[in-house]
């Protein structure tokens, strides 16, 4: 099943991003930490979007949002 990938405190290297890519279910990876240059193209290249420096509290505040 299609998923989005969310890593927090952590940065994503060309080997990290293969092991998201290998899982084959993954649409789009989420970080609070960043994503270097070639495992940005390595998610370009399999047609996976990315954002990188999501503050923390992007999701706290859809976490409280979902609840209210």
């Amino acid at each position: 099943m299609p998923h989005i990938e969310i890593k927090t405190k952590e940065n994503i290297y060309p080997g990290e991003a293969q092991k998201i890519i290998d899982k084959q279910t993954v649409v789009a990876v989420i970080t609070t930490g960043t994503i270097s240059q070639s495992a940005k193209e390595l998610f370009d290249q399999a047609g996976i979007a990315w954002a990188e420096n999501v503050p923390e509290t992007e999701f706290m505040e859809s976490e409280a949002k979902e609840e209210g």
